[in-house]
């Protein structure tokens, strides 16, 4: 291998050689930079050569290993290939093989010397933009040479524009083929998706999107890193798409994307991909759904209520008349039952009374229970407006428990570890009876997981105590026995979209619901559990005449 060291002066910007071009980005001064040819030749006069080209302002390298001219590119970043001759390490074929791709992401113009040019090559297949003929110190040659460097620069130019606008723009954007070799990309993808290694364009231009986000030290998990973007992204443009949606975690989290696919006019082979994550989007879609529902479910549970208030108002007054008088004509039954032998029928007299007594007085408990839970109904049926104001804390635990105990029958039994009055707290009402009601259903459904629980053989708890009052605040704790969370899922839980639970029975927004609404309080839903050791959440509330009157 023959190799020519470069001029010590390469670089200068004070005396430029003769014909050189300079290059100037927009927001910087000219750099002056002389034109690199990178030469392949089996010559031993590289000398020679190196005066030739510095006579039209050209820097050459010159090495007789086609293996190394190839490792070179990347380093030396000449305009110009040219290849004045083959080793037994690469074919002129194969030579120009392994630069198509690269010479589309950074373009080298790509010349042949007659000599070494084979007959049945096809240049025009393999991308060779110039057979010369003569020497660099020709005066076709060179003029040859220095059009090609102008041309290869401005493609430059024009690329280095388009990664520049495509950077000022304010969505995540890439360019792939159908292959779904990544051509272009900006750098909104790279925070969009959470890549750190700053060198990521270079490494992942004109590979496969999934092999450039691995070569970015994402994590490769089945194939490639993020399957179901690049899966999606796949079927999306072989079918012809303009979008697509997919979940994707993404350092830990489950995101939704959503994607425009726009085919290029001038290029119908490639695409631009528009990536956008939408998860807050959707979520504050879901959570106006939910709200929504929520109000229906709200205007017919009041609805309901009214529609049994009535028959229960009757049965209410029926059995107090019923009560009076049954209280009035007692002593009449029981001087009748004295004529009759103590009796009233088959039973003594005394125990039919009392029997009676007792029918009366469990139609009007039953009759009061109903109107307890018709009046939790209404309440809990009201909508939230959004306002913020004091209420009563113990009133809303009771209300919860109230609406999920006939789900907890025969699965586990809730108890209270409240004092008789708690104060006033500061907050919406109907929004923390919403927490509550799901972190105890999220307890009751963690009894069905088949996993080691803290209750072992025991009965299923669910415990509400009051952990902390103070003049600032109120602290409650929602506690079971079951089996827990993993250390590892403690945080992730709270994220949009993640859950634990099987397929259907959960959307993931519960707990994440939950802790915006306990914010918008001013307080705060925080988890202590280790697994098969049972969890307990705690709920941070300030209390009412701790809040200043203009919060």
């Amino acid at each position: 291998m023959q190799f020519e060291s470069l001029p010590s002066d390469r670089g200068q910007t004070s005396s430029p050689l003769p014909g050189a071009l300079t290059i100037a980005p927009s927001n910087m001064a000219p750099e002056v930079r002389p034109a690199r040819v990178l030469m392949i030749a089996a010559t031993t006069d590289t000398s020679r050569i190196t005066e030739q080209a510095a006579q039209i302002g050209v820097e050459i390298r010159v090495t007789s290993s086609t293996l190394f001219a190839l490792g070179l590119i990347v380093d030396y970043d000449p305009e110009i290939l040219w290849i004045d001759s083959t080793d037994d390490e690469l074919s002129l074929e194969e030579i120009c093989d392994a630069i198509r791709t690269p010479r589309q992401i950074h373009p080298v113009a790509v010349v042949v010397s007659q000599s070494a040019l084979p007959a049945s090559f096809d240049c025009a297949s393999y991308r060779v933009d110039e057979v010369l003929q003569g020497e660099v110190c020709d005066e076709m040659t060179g003029a040859k040479l220095m059009q090609l460097v102008k041309v290869t620069r401005l493609e430059r130019q024009v690329i280095r524009r388009e990664h520049e606008i495509l950077d000022s723009l304010p969505h995540a954007l890439l360019v792939v083929d159908r292959q779904l070799t990544l051509w272009k990309v900006n750098r909104q993808l790279t925070k969009l998706l959470e890549i750190t290694d700053s060198d990521y364009r270079r490494k992942a231009l004109g590979r496969h999107f999934g092999s450039g986000l691995a070569a970015a030290g994402l994590k490769v998990e089945g194939d490639c890193p993020l399957p179901r973007l690049v899966h999606e992204m796949g079927q999306a443009i072989r079918a012809g798409k303009r979008g697509f949606r997919v979940k994707e975690a993404i350092g830990g989290s489950e995101r939704l994307f959503s994607a425009e696919i726009t085919e290029l006019v001038h290029s119908p082979e490639n695409f631009l991909i528009d990536l956008r994550d939408i998860t807050a989007d959707e979520q504050a879609v879901l959570v106006e759904a939910r709200r929504e529902r929520l109000a229906t479910i709200g205007n017919l549970s009041v609805g309901v209520a009214h529609e049994i208030q009535n028959p229960n108002t009757f049965s209410r007054v029926n059995a107090a008349n019923l009560k009076m008088m049954f209280d009035a004509v007692r002593p009449l039954v029981q001087q009748a039952a004295m004529a009759t032998g103590g009796k009233l029928g088959a039973l003594p007299a005394e125990t039919f009374l009392k029997k009676m007594s007792e029918a009366i007085s469990a139609v009007d408990m039953a009759s009061r229970r109903i109107e307890t839970v018709l009046t939790t109904l209404k309440s809990f049926g009201r909508q939230d407006d959004g306002a913020l104001e004091s209420f009563d804390l113990r009133a809303v635990v009771d209300e919860a428990v109230m609406l999920v105990r006939h789900e907890a029958r025969g699965k586990a039994e809730i108890k209270l570890d409240l004092p008789d009055t708690l104060p006033e707290a500061y907050g919406a009402k109907i929004g923390l009876s919403q927490v509550l009601v799901n972190l105890l259903q999220n307890s009751l459904h963690a009894f069905d997981e088949n996993k080691p629980q803290a209750r072992k053989d025991g009965p299923a708890e669910i415990l509400i105590r009051c952990e902390a009052c103070n003049e600032e605040e109120v602290i409650l704790s929602v506690s079971d026995n079951g089996p827990g969370v993993d250390e590892n899922l403690q945080e992730k839980i709270f994220r949009p979209y993640f859950t634990t639970k099987p397929q259907g029975l959960g959307t993931g927004l519960g707990l994440s619901i939950s802790t915006d609404m306990m914010h918008r309080f001013g307080g705060d839903l925080t988890l202590k559990s280790r697994a098969g050791e049972g969890a307990t959440f705690y709920i941070k509330l300030r209390r009412h005449d701790a809040v200043a009157p203009d919060k």
